[in-house]
């Protein structure tokens, strides 16, 4: 009988308000940590997706483009935006295959970004560049030009606010902690039914074990949102329909350097009405 009183003390505990209030906390301190990460990731995307597509917007409708030459260079630059989404999404899942990358750069700047620790960051150099030269040879003011570096630097904050969440994970101690104890609830918890409940204690048990080690498990899942998990951020179907965006601002009609030409007689305006 002495022997048994220690179990039975740890199956009263499962009945106490203090010990289910102390785990209840646990559970739900877990899981809002985890959702405000997730949160957290996909507002710093939706910055990124939203000043991607003003920068492409400005570049293409406020820098003119007097020559085939530069038709070419800004067209380069609006396809590195979509570009430097990818490149973030595998910047996040520390994945250094370029397959992805291809489609956006070329040869020469793929094997650049090979050697770069931080390939987004790198990419942003390039369009920082470009935007420098562009006003050095006098085609933006200096308002058009810190309008994009404003642009600029609110995309390299959403890929620094990325990096924050995907390097401070959720400290393992706390993790470990809040596992044991469920594990210890799970272990009590027939004691104190088995008088009430009888052989139904097993399945009651389950039943509870299988609910507090889901919420723990599904805090687990969105606790890094730029995985490849179901649970994760789409982040293949945020870079697509950005590329698709910025693909379709290139195609629109940019700024003209050239004066328009003068009417025509032939215009309808100028005809005389008789």
């Amino acid at each position: 009988m002495n022997l048994l009183a220690p179990i039975r003390v740890l199956g009263e505990l499962t009945n106490n308000v203090v010990c289910n209030l102390v785990l209840g906390l646990l559970l739900v301190f877990r899981t809002n940590s985890s959702y405000d990460r997730y949160w957290e990731g996909r507002k710093a995307w939706g910055d990124i997706v939203v000043n991607v597509r003003n920068l492409a917007r400005t570049i293409q409708l406020c820098i003119p483009v007097p020559t085939e030459t530069e038709f070419q260079r800004r067209q380069r630059i609006l396809q590195m935006l979509p570009g430097f989404a990818v490149a973030t999404k595998l910047h996040l899942r520390e994945v250094s295959d370029h397959q992805e990358l291809a489609p956006y750069f070329q040869p020469e700047e793929l094997a650049q970004l090979q050697q770069s620790r931080n390939r987004p960051l790198q990419i942003t150099l390039w369009i920082q560049d470009y935007l420098q030269q562009e006003f050095q040879q006098e085609r933006m003011d200096t308002v058009r030009l810190l309008e994009l570096n404003q642009f600029l630097n609110a995309i390299i904050q959403g890929l620094t606010a990325c990096e924050r969440i995907r390097q401070t994970p959720i400290p393992p101690a706390y993790l470990i902690y809040l596992r044991r104890l469920i594990a210890l609830y799970c272990l009590c918890l027939p004691v104190a039914l088995v008088n009430q409940w009888d052989w139904w204690t097993v399945l009651v048990a389950g039943i509870v074990g299988f609910i507090l080690f889901g919420i723990e498990e599904l805090g687990r899942q969105i606790a890094d949102p730029f995985g490849l998990d179901p649970n994760d951020l789409p982040l293949e179907a945020i870079c697509a329909t950005l590329a698709e965006n910025v693909k379709t601002i290139a195609g629109m009609p940019g700024f003209d350097s050239n004066p328009p030409a003068p009417p025509t007689p032939s215009d309808s305006s100028l005809r005389q009405t008789h």
